[in-house]
């Protein structure tokens, strides 16, 4: 807390976006133990820049807040005077389907424009965890996406126009709301993944992927986790191209309850296309999966599917399995299984155990551990951690801390290190927002 006068800054505010718009019961918006003291909830992006303007006059720090899905992600956040949460801005703004463009703003939650959009078969390519509170804005500027990466790219790869609030209130615009822009610097890619800390995005557009024709999932089932991971590895090397691959471990399964096969690992191939190339695409599979060793290999279809995707996507966020330590990590997909081995050992003298689900195809771990008691200590937790960032890195990989508790944050940089980048980091900060004021202190470097 930064601000002297909160009743000045709250009458502020109060005229930006009227009094009903205006909270002060606002446990619910900590963000690792820091709690605001006031929480806006504009309607409209004009209502967000009078408002981001009145706080600014008063030097207030700010964080948005989308669903409230991945606030566990960044550092600790150095003071908290307000909360601006969009939940409000969640017009669908304009759905151009000839163009296989949309624009919304940035508080829709990515299962509602889902489902708008799959009226007129198209989809966005983004899965992120918890679709039904993630929201536009939050799944961009953490620059979260899922097993559908692969085939359908990154956050970055699907924008194509933004509209952003500054610090100060100004509201910028980049793209447009067709495929093909002005060439140049594409300057919403500096939110993408900025958590926020340069500006808060409001308004997007996005280019549309039409829905396959057929779609279908092979689950195959392994001993061990160096065959699972051999025979994604094959598949990722041979002519089949799937939407999404992903393996879980035995401790993953059993937490997510994806298959009912009692210390098992899995892998799940995601396949879509004509019936034809589908067809041929589930052969080929499984013969690879059933060559590489696989216990059992059977076919999922409609909800089934799209059951275990949600489990997978949602694994390590939702409440029943949020973990104590979460990691994200990013390595040559030719690196996983040296990683992964490494990673299953980790932790495991302190009582914690292990849960490490992959995607194969974008070279992505994410590992999970999970304290049996409680009782981990700081010390303990850190070494941990460090021993994790070592393993990835000796891969020539990079790790990202996505949750942990408070007090193991505060003492390390969860982006690890941002190495040359670090000063066009900071550089950019103090450009976009000089009084450091938009989530201070949370992205990498502590900017």
């Amino acid at each position: 807390m930064t601000v002297t006068d909160v009743k000045a800054l709250a009458e502020a505010l109060t005229n930006a976006v009227g009094p009903e718009n205006v909270m002060h019961e606002t446990a619910g918006y900590s963000i690792d133990g820091a709690v605001p003291s006031i929480v806006v909830l504009p309607k409209s992006i004009e209502s967000l820049s009078s408002a981001m303007a009145a706080a600014s006059e008063f030097g207030a720090a700010t964080a948005p807040w989308g669903g409230g899905t991945r606030m566990a992600l960044g550092n600790t956040i150095q003071r908290l005077d307000v909360v601006a949460d969009l939940s409000g801005l969640d017009r669908v703004v304009q759905h151009t389907p000839g163009d296989l463009t949309v624009t919304v703003e940035a508080g829709v939650t990515l299962a509602r424009l889902q489902e708008t959009l799959r009226e007129h078969s198209q989809f966005l390519g983004l899965d992120p965890p918890l679709p039904q509170r993630a929201t536009v804005g939050g799944t961009l500027a953490t620059a979260v996406s899922g097993p559908a990466k692969w085939q359908y790219m990154s956050p970055r790869d699907v924008v194509i126009g933004m509209k952003v609030v500054s610090a100060d209130g100004t509201v910028t615009k980049s793209g447009g709301q067709v495929v093909k822009n002005v060439s140049g610097y594409d300057m919403s890619r500096l939110h993408v993944g900025g958590l926020g800390t340069l500006g808060i995005i409001v308004e997007v557009s996005f280019k549309l992927t039409p829905t396959p024709r057929r779609e279908a999932t092979l689950l195959a089932s392994y001993p061990s986790t160096t065959d699972c991971l051999k025979a994604s590895l094959e598949i990722f090397g041979s002519q089949v191209v799937p939407l999404g691959m992903a393996t879980l471990d035995s401790a993953a399964n059993e937490r997510a309850g994806v298959a009912s096969v009692d210390d098992a690992r899995l892998l799940a191939v995601r396949l879509a296309g004509r019936p034809m190339t589908l067809d041929r695409q589930l052969r080929d599979s499984t013969a690879i999966c059933r060559d590489a060793g696989a216990a059992a290999v059977e076919r999922l279809d409609d909800d089934a599917a799209a059951s275990l995707w949600r489990r997978v996507s949602d694994f390590g966020w939702d409440e029943r399995t949020a973990p104590t330590i979460g990691c994200r990590a990013s390595l040559v997909p030719s690196a996983l299984p040296e990683v992964v081995a490494d990673l299953e050992q980790i932790g495991t003298s302190l009582g914690l155990t292990p849960a490490i689900v992959c995607h194969p195809a974008h070279g992505t771990v994410l590992a999970h551990w999970f304290a049996q008691d409680g009782s981990v200590g700081t010390g303990g937790l850190t070494a941990m951690l460090s021993a994790a960032g070592d393993s990835v890195r000796g891969a020539a990989g990079h790790m990202v801390i996505d949750r942990c508790p408070a007090e193991v944050k505060a003492g390390l940089d969860v982006f690890g290190d941002a190495g040359d980048s670090l000063p066009i980091m900071k550089s950019l900060k103090e450009q976009y927002d000089p009084g450091n004021l938009l989530n201070p202190g949370r992205y990498a470097g502590r900017i």
